[in-house]
């Protein structure tokens, strides 16, 4: 499965007017091996990053100060094995790479960076058990002999420091450094699943009002139920499903099969299984049915626009 990669660590000085210069991309095969994940010991830095409130502090030979750098994105992957983090960086230049690899035997990480044009980086150092890195640097561009040793810190699953200091060849440090805090975004796609299931749980809820479960759909609704006519608009809609409950009422499940995303509208087929119980003295009915939603994206919330179900046989 082929699996594209994007990471940006963007450890940069740039003013706020600077922007995501461009993106690049890794295609590589895992070969299904998708559990060596929870083996890396780079496993927390997976996923997307921001800086903290958009702040970075630094001193490059004159005074200390906190700038912002907007635009800075992150996303972290293993490439594939357990032992390893790249990076691609695509933010406010320079744009560059990194790659860490983690020898299990010597329990050394092992760092090879390229910044621009001339800021190439080789280092060595550790990863904690909880996931705190350290690591020697020797840079391209820097003075001779002088290094730099980076900190990673977590402080919490979704949020970690990272602090560059300087030293001379005597060890001593000479008082240049750079450091931010990164914390995790959101992942669109579970962000977007978690935002449907939302949705779909309304519509499971046999307890709430008619108006209450309207309030999911759009306006201009589309709702296309099996032997019933057409019910378009959110009028419509509501009295069908007001004369529903007349007859009884449903204990449902929806489970999204698939959604595919497209712009502003988004596409979910799923499934539903649930029990009708009539209000008369008839015995409960199970049912099963497939069904394909449309959603639309107005004022930034999603509602249903279109909806179409029939039945399925019970298994």
């Amino acid at each position: 499965m082929k699996i594209r990669i994007i990471l940006v660590l963007a450890l940069l000085v740039v003013t706020s007017k600077e922007i995501i210069a461009q993106s690049k991309a890794i295609t590589f095969q895992t070969n299904g091996l998708h559990s060596l994940v929870t083996r890396n010991p780079f496993e927390k830095f997976i996923g997307e990053w921001t800086l903290k409130d958009d702040s970075w502090t630094h001193n490059w030979g004159g005074q200390t100060e906190t700038i912002k750098i907007q635009n800075h994105h992150t996303i972290s992957t293993q490439i594939n094995t357990a032992n390893s983090l790249f990076s691609i960086i695509d933010g406010p230049q320079p744009n560059g790479h990194i790659f860490w690899s983690y020898n299990p035997a010597t329990k050394v990480v092992d760092h090879l960076s390229s910044f621009g044009e001339l800021r190439a980086g080789v280092g060595q150092g550790s990863v904690s058990i909880d996931g705190d890195v350290n690591l020697k640097i020797k840079f391209e561009g820097e003075p001779k002999d002088t290094y730099r040793i980076y900190d990673y810190k977590w402080l919490s699953s979704n949020e970690y420091h990272m602090k560059s200091v300087q030293y001379d060849s005597n060890d001593a440090p000479t008082g240049l450094f750079y450091e931010g805090n990164f914390i995790r975004l959101p992942n669109t796609a579970v962000a977007l699943r978690n935002e449907i299931e939302a949705i779909l749980s309304v519509l499971d809820n046999n307890t709430i009002s008619v108006e209450e479960q309207l309030e999911v759909y759009a306006d201009d609704v589309i709702h296309m139920a099996p032997g019933s006519e057409v019910n378009v608009g959110i009028e419509a809609l509501g009295i069908y499903l007001t004369e529903q409950r007349q007859y009884g009422k449903s204990k449902m499940q929806h489970e999204i099969i698939e959604i595919e995303e497209f712009d502003d509208i988004v596409l979910m087929r799923g499934q539903v299984t649930g029990t009708f119980y009539p209000k008369n003295e008839t015995p409960p009915v199970a049912f099963r049915t497939k069904n394909l939603f449309v959603f639309s994206t107005k004022e930034g919330v999603l509602r249903i626009k279109k909806v179409i179900y029939n039945t399925s046989p019970l298994p």
